[in-house]
């Protein structure tokens, strides 16, 4: 059963260049800032998300057992060490796959897309001045990142029971007959 719903969730997620392994297309996550851009710049009225660059701190934490049973130990790595501390793992995953000859089966790949979502007033001020909600606009922001992660359009990621209530604040969400629209989505 495993089997039959990999390639229908592969359906789903958009084609972002053409990388293949073994027939079986791959997405390319190096595309998904890019994209998001696009969609941002003709969905989002506002202009009210900006791009945010997310930077480790010099000193890092390694948590580590010696042993399955042992006690767990943790040290700081700095620089230099956390340099060796890649390459070690990248050593290991390259021993483990024969150099890519062997697939990883059952593995999870997380990738951290940010963004900033920018209020020129306070909420408060956009309630009794502008007579405005800003929850709709952080949930139109929200659904155009949603949609683009995942691959899917936005009206799949709204209960039936909210659709017309975001529809009717986000209706440039909801154009079903736009071709530009299944294109973003594709990269």
């Amino acid at each position: 059963q495993q089997q039959q719903q990999q390639p229908q969730r592969q359906q789903q997620e958009p084609d972002n260049g053409p990388i293949g392994v073994g027939g079986v297309e791959v997405r390319d996550y190096t595309q998904v800032p890019k994209v998001m851009d696009a969609r941002f710049e003709r969905l989002d009225s506002d202009g009210a998300v900006r791009p945010t660059i997310i930077s480790p701190g010099d000193v890092w934490t390694k948590r580590a057992q010696k042993a399955l049973l042992g006690k767990p130990d943790e040290s700081k790595l700095r620089s230099e060490e956390q340099k060796s501390e890649k390459d070690a793992a990248f050593d290991l995953l390259d021993a483990l796959t024969k150099s890519g000859a062997l697939a990883i089966d059952h593995a999870d790949l997380h990738v951290v897309v940010a963004a900033t979502h920018c209020f020129d007033k306070t909420v408060t001020e956009v309630v009794v001045q502008d007579n405005a909600n800003p929850i709709e606009k952080v949930e139109r922001s929200t659904l155009i990142m949603a949609s683009t992660v995942h691959g899917v359009a936005p009206a799949v990621l709204v209960r039936d029971s909210q659709h017309p209530r975001v529809s009717a604040a986000s209706p440039a969400l909801f154009l079903e007959d736009a071709p530009e629209a299944s294109a973003d989505l594709l990269g």
